[in-house]
């Protein structure tokens, strides 16, 4: 049944001060149930014709995939040798998706074929030594990574926590049927989840749980995996409260760590692991107490569900700063942001929601395991995108002064037109790029100034001293300025200062200082940009104006993803020309692209724009217009060549 939307006015200031002692006394110690038995054929009868086939083609894909790569040493000794997360981690995706869509086909079929196939998989995966990632493996009390993970001793990372949260899951749909075929399974995944998961969360220091450092998504993944394992597995209702409890004050620091904008500064694409599974902890907390705990009347958790929406750029875009991709993120799942959207009370965010759903059907992907309950969720409400308005809400504008990001748009709502996002912030936010001061700019849709994002992961991405020798972790590939050539520094104290918005008189404009993103061999005494969109005439402009110590060259890096084409004082790309000053010389460098996911989002290459100032001076400024290309046709303008 579902809960009632939460109140519009928070209630509490915390979650712990939900967990009453009415909350605790309504637990439901093992009853708690993920989705309906294989058993309950009324309820596996309501997937749509469409949903069953897709899946079914996913789970024998799946089930060839686990059994052509099964996750081995020699690729667990990869990252260790040579930094390559990426052939443990596919190797053990295909594991992981063969038991969950083995879970769900049997569902869907109630065909004994499944169940074999489904024990046989969940054997395998309680025979692995570790459900941690390797990149991951690290002792919680020394930091010590060894090569190989130790027998008896995984490590609660966010595969671990999601290995579990699935496997509990499964079991309240499956475990009946399993446990009649292979006697005794059953209580072995209950000891898998007690000793890999719910053991070390009580007993071992706090080492990725968000109780230390800055909160990310890790804290919200974690804990909402960990409460799945103890409402299944928990018989006793004190060790369930004290679970309940120290998941509490993990996800009270993580929702401090939120403006009450609700903004995200790990990006849009990471939303999808930090707010999503913040929701996904406090539904499961409102069914576990039936509905006596409300999580979602504390803010500024309905300002978060807001998130995805407004970040949006088009149908299948979305701002990426951060450590985000432009394209949307495969994880996304519409279903589960309208249920955020009516749980919240949020009319627009639901509506919006049903909209993407109508054009994004359910996928069974590589992160079916931690995507597991929101797929289930999705798959047995197939007519969830009719069951109210769909229509797109990207506002007209946004602002969110805790990460200093604004997105404004031509037209509320729509697609078409101008849509523009900046920002102002500093160069340390979790998944942190380089990029204060970072502007993107699409055309109907189509990219003109991109964020190229950020591409496969490896050893190297997340250590201090190697991350920011990635090109798209730097300033110089990024919409910035490079004064005297020199790029913005990672560091807190690098940072915009004194941003500001409006949207008023048809003109939206995000204006900050830069200065202090700059180290001191800058030069720089002043640095001012301002972005706006101006609606009535269709132009969006990028201004700024800048000052030395001493003469020197400023540089304006742009990016795009289509080749540039200068055209007599302005360069066109695609639909758009950028309209330059004659001040600056033009040069366009071509950057190859051989990062499988970055090759995925914009092909072989990326173009970078560099407006290099002719002369030297103590002062400058300069102005980028853009606008349509056949708004102002210029007939005979010459054609040059890139440079």
């Amino acid at each position: 049944m579902p809960l009632p939307a939460a109140t519009s006015a928070p209630t509490t200031t915390s979650f712990a001060e939900q967990f009453t002692p009415r909350a605790r006394r309504a637990l439901r110690v093992g009853s708690w149930r993920a989705g309906p038995p294989v058993g309950d054929r009324t309820a596996w009868g309501r997937v749509s014709e469409r949903d069953r086939t897709a899946l079914l083609a996913a789970a024998r894909h799946w089930c060839v995939e686990a059994d052509r790569n099964p996750p081995t040493l020699s690729l667990w000794a990869r990252y260790s040798s040579d930094g390559d997360r990426t052939p443990y981690e596919t190797a053990q995706q295909a594991l992981l998706g063969a038991v969950a869509s083995s879970a769900l086909a049997l569902g869907v079929t109630d065909d004994e074929a499944w169940v074999r196939e489904l024990g046989d998989r969940v054997w395998r995966l309680c025979e692995l030594t570790a459900w941690c990632l390797p990149s991951h493996y690290a002792l919680p009390e020394s930091g010590e990574r060894p090569f190989l993970p130790l027998p008896g001793r995984d490590i609660l990372d966010l595969s671990d926590a999601y290995v579990g949260g699935m496997l509990a899951a499964v079991d309240t749909i499956a475990g009946d049927r399993l446990e009649l075929a292979f006697p005794g399974l059953r209580s072995r995944v209950h000891a898998e989840i007690r000793r890999r998961v719910l053991d070390p969360w009580r007993n071992e220091v706090d080492f990725w749980h968000g109780l230390d450092g800055p909160p990310n998504n890790w804290a919200p993944w974690i804990v909402s995996n960990v409460l799945v394992c103890s409402a299944v597995v928990e018989t006793d209702p004190d060790e369930l409260a004290s679970s309940i409890d120290r998941a509490l004050v993990i996800l009270d620091r993580f929702r401090a760590g939120y403006a009450d904008d609700g903004s995200c500064d790990e990006g849009a694409t990471y939303w999808w692991w930090a707010g999503a599974t913040l929701f996904e902890a406090l539904d499961l907390l409102g069914e576990v107490t039936e509905g006596a705990f409300d999580g979602f009347a504390v803010a500024p958790v309905a300002a978060m569900a807001r998130f995805p929406m407004v970040m949006q750029l088009s149908g299948e875009s979305q701002v990426n700063f951060s450590d985000g991709s432009a394209s949307l993120p495969t994880n996304a799942t519409w279903n589960l942001l309208a249920r955020f959207g009516e749980r919240v009370g949020d009319d627009e965010v639901a509506a919006h929601a049903r909209w993407m759903g109508r054009s994004h059907p359910l996928g069974f992907s590589a992160q079916l395991a931690p995507l597991f309950r929101r797929t289930l969720a999705e798959l047995l409400d197939s007519a969830w995108t009719t069951s109210g308005d769909a229509v797109p809400g990207m506002p007209a504008s946004w602002y969110a002064p805790g990460t200093e990001v604004a997105v404004f748009r031509e037209h509320a709502g729509r697609v078409d037109g101008w849509a523009v996002a900046a920002k102002g912030g500093h160069n340390d936010v979790s998944h942190n790029h380089n990029d204060a001061g970072g502007v993107i700019v699409s055309l109907d849709g189509a990219p003109v100034l991109i964020d190229v994002g950020v591409g496969v992961y490896h050893r190297d991405t997340f250590m201090p001293d190697t991350r920011y020798g990635i090109w798209t972790m730097r300033s110089a590939f990024h919409n910035v300025p490079l004064p005297a050539g020199v790029e913005q520094p990672y560091g807190r104290g690098f940072a915009a200062s004194g941003t500001r918005f409006s949207d008023g008189d048809g003109r939206a404009v995000l204006a900050m200082s830069l200065l202090g993103a700059y180290p001191a061999e800058a030069r720089l005494t002043a640095l001012d940009r301002t972005v706006s969109l101006d609606r009535s005439a269709g132009t969006v402009l990028i201004e700024d104006d800048w000052a030395f110590s001493e003469p020197m060259r400023m540089t304006l890096t742009f990016l795009t993803a289509v080749e540039p084409v200068v055209a007599g004082g302005g360069i066109l790309v695609g639909d758009a020309r950028l309209d330059t000053d004659p001040a600056f010389e033009v040069a366009v460098d071509r950057i190859d692209i051989d990062d499988p996911k970055l090759h995925e989002v914009w092909g072989s290459a990326i173009f970078r724009i560099r407006l290099v100032q002719r002369a030297t001076a103590t002062s400058g400024s300069h102005t980028l217009r853009v606008r349509r290309a056949q708004q102002y046709p210029e007939p005979g303008a010459p054609m040059e060549a890139p440079r």
